[in-house]
């Protein structure tokens, strides 16, 4: 156990802990107004996928009084130091295996708990109307029950209810515990002192445990996704860095690189912190911070980020930041961040388990009092079995299958039509949502450069195949994805390439290539000037095609302007149509990306969005957001690249391409198969009408116990 040291200002410090025994959102509301209650606390976040807690605090005397302030409402607690970059990547554990207690305590539930309830059913044909036949079966079911209760189908939940019973806090588990110990004891009370089947519940003890086995598996399985995406992000950290010491390198682990090391990084090598470029060139590909699937030229100088991959060259850098300051880091925190929040019905849910379990109680308890008061001489044993039958009916069984059973279907059906629904949580925000915030590239286009335009120079005397002819045969062996659009259009177009002789690849400014005995020059205005080309014939058109914000390729040979080829994301389609949808149903649009402005605004004009907003990071994504929602109004984020993974997370929906990156879809809440805009109005169609059910739902299970107890 180790104490969190101060990270802000020397009387300030956060504290992190773990939590152990919370299992659903008003556990969440529980621990976190019983950290803030210490003396010193300013804040507390309480994260259910990560069985964590923050608090930010101020002269705090002593970090041991948040564990007590946490054990006094029921919860265990240890205090942990902060977490660091490498003990989050060893701590990441797969949903299958968080998850195999869950399932095995179902098995158990299954297998000990349906003998029990079909014995119950069974009994009459089994044994009867023979005085004392029903005897033995009882027996059997009494025993197969203690062992239920013993086995981890039920035993954790009995533990925590016993120790919320003796803190004195009113929790779920207590509800189900008193409910199943008293069914199970009147049922022994009646089978050893035979009193018929008036004391007998052990049917309905097996059925409460395998309900709410159910139940809390599906709430784990949705629970531990969401923490794939702090394991995506993490993987985009290299595990050791080259370290450069005099004239050599070496490896060591990233834990070990300081503020200020020398750093190689070579081709296809993702960048281990933050820092500036002091030697070296090469293309960085930033997309999982910008979106934008081109490389960055880089040279020294320039600023790189922790978790982007070096697309070609060798890099030297200077580490500026480590650790959980780094860019990748940031983005971390973010995600997980946004993660802990809770919606408005969970925020409801929590308010009514805080009354729900106290109210029951108090009503049992009064019933088995009234009852031996003024039920003559079989009071006490009327009053008993009442009692009981208002423990077993108003354990949340309905309660808590109202939301589940409404979200199996929903989900089922979204995922017919290619829509994957994270859960109950995600369904409920995607029907209440009223703006959709777009990502421009992989969302509203495909990703993928095409050729748009090509303008020959007239002192050429050339056609524009001629040109892309020209430029694919001298980029036909590049992986650049200009390069690809390139050589993609001049195959399509039927065009037979040339081999180069003499190819030569200038990070950042373009190739030269020898073509049929003509030197060929392809890239960049200023690779072509440095040649000596004269591109005033052309500076027209290359002025028009950047405004329109397009991405603009010149060739050349023996030193003469050929003419110049404009580049472009492709929309995808039906991305009018969807958008169009959207308005259709009330929902305001906006786009907002990391892209150069005239870029954005060329796409958002041929989808028919309005509202733009470019050039923002990754954070500045999750402010627009945020600034949304401080207005009051329900967001819905559609993103498929790395950096649109916070603002996903932080948004009340986030919908993400299945095919887009890892990390977007672990921090989405709605995932779409096939890449296809029109699934995302249809989601919303789902959800809305999802959010009705839940609500019927929840309206009978309240009015099922309002009328089942009395």
């Amino acid at each position: 156990m180790a104490e969190a040291t101060p990270t802000a200002a020397p009387n300030r410090a956060n504290y992190w802990l773990r939590i152990e025994g919370m299992t659903c959102a008003g556990c969440v509301n529980r621990v976190g107004q019983a950290l803030e209650s210490v003396s010193g606390a300013a804040r507390a976040e309480v994260n259910l996928t990560t069985q964590t807690a923050r608090v930010d605090a101020l002269h705090l005397p002593d970090p041991q009084l948040l564990v007590e302030a946490v054990r006094r409402v029921g919860y265990e607690a240890t205090l942990l130091g902060e977490p660091t970059a490498g003990a989050s990547r060893t701590e990441d554990r797969g949903t299958a295996t968080v998850l195999r207690p869950q399932r095995q305590a179902i098995v158990l539930a299954l297998g000990m708990g349906l003998p029990v309830i079909a014995i119950d059913l069974l009994e009459h044909t089994l044994t009867g109307l023979t005085p004392g036949a029903r005897f033995w079966p009882r027996v059997l079911q009494l025993l197969l029950t203690l062992l239920l209760l013993r086995s981890p189908a039920a035993a954790p939940m009995l533990v925590s209810g016993l120790r919320a019973a003796l803190w004195r806090v009113g929790t779920m588990d207590l509800l189900i515990s008193l409910g199943v110990v008293t069914a199970v004891l009147s049922s022994a009370l009646g089978l050893f002192m035979h009193h018929g089947t008036a004391f007998m519940h052990l049917h309905a003890a097996a059925m409460i445990l395998i309900f709410i086995n159910v139940g809390r598996y599906l709430e784990a399985r949705a629970r531990h996704r969401t923490a794939d995406a702090v394991a995506a992000l993490m993987r985009k950290i290299p595990r050791t860095a080259r370290r450069v010491v005099g004239e050599r390198t070496e490896e060591v682990p990233l834990e070990d690189v300081a503020v200020g090391d020398m750093l190689r990084v070579v081709t296809d090598e993702d960048l281990p912190t933050d820092g500036e470029v002091v030697g070296g060139v090469g293309s960085v590909d930033e997309s999982m911070i910008t979106g934008e699937s081109v490389p960055v030229d880089k040279e020294g100088g320039d600023a790189v980020s922790a978790g982007t991959r070096l697309a070609s060259g060798i890099l030297t850098i200077r580490a500026s930041t480590t650790g959980m300051d780094t860019t990748v880091a940031r983005m971390i925190r973010a995600v997980q961040e946004a993660q802990a929040g809770r919606t408005q019905m969970q925020r409801l849910a929590d308010a009514v388990a805080g009354v729900f379990v106290p109210i029951v109680v108090v009503i049992a308890v009064v019933t088995f009092v009234g009852w031996l008061l003024f039920g003559g001489a079989g009071g006490a044993a009327t009053g008993l079995r009442s009692a009981i039958a208002v423990l077993v009916i108003a354990c949340p069984c309905a309660l808590g299958l109202a939301t589940p059973t409404a979200v199996l279907v929903a989900t089922g059906q979204a995922a017919l039509r290619g829509i994957l629904v994270r859960d109950a949580a995600a369904l409920e925000a995607a029907g209440r949502v009223e703006v959709v915030v777009l990502d421009k590239t992989g969302t509203l286009t495909t990703g993928q450069f095409g050729v748009r335009e090509m303008v020959t120079a007239e002192a050429a005397g050339v056609t524009a195949e001629q040109v892309l002819r020209l430029a694919a045969s001298a980029e036909q062996y590049s992986t650049h994805p200009l390069a690809r659009a390139l050589v993609d259009r001049a195959r399509a177009a039927g065009l037979a390439l040339n081999e180069p002789h003499g190819y030569e690849q200038r990070t950042g400014l373009g190739v030269r290539a020898v073509l049929d005995g003509r030197q060929v020059l392809v890239g960049s205005a200023p690779h072509l000037k440095e040649a000596g080309v004269d591109l005033a014939s052309l500076r027209d058109a290359v002025r028009r095609m950047q405004s329109e914000g397009r991405t603009v390729v010149l060739v050349a040979a023996e030193g003469l302007a050929m003419g110049a080829i404009a580049l472009s994301d492709t929309i995808r389609p039906g991305a009018s149509q969807a958008v169009g949808e959207l308005k259709a149903m009330g929902l305001a649009t906006a786009m907002v990306t990391g892209d150069q402005a005239a870029t954005a605004a060329a796409v958002a004009a041929a989808a028919g969005i309005e509202q733009v907003v470019a050039q923002v990071t990754p954070q500045g994504k999750v402010d627009r957001i945020r600034a949304m929602q401080a207005a009051g109004r329900r967001v819905a984020m559609v993103g498929d690249g790395t950096n649109d993974a916070p603002a996903l997370a932080a948004a009340d929906a986030g919908f993400a391409f299945a095919a887009g990156t890892e990390v977007a879809n672990a921090a989405a809440h709605v995932s779409l198969v096939g890449s296809e805009l029109r699934l995302v109005p249809l989601a919303f169609r789902i959800a809305r009408q999802s959010v009705r059910i839940i609500k019927q739902n929840l309206f009978w299970a309240f009015f099922y116990n309002v009328v089942a107890i009395p």
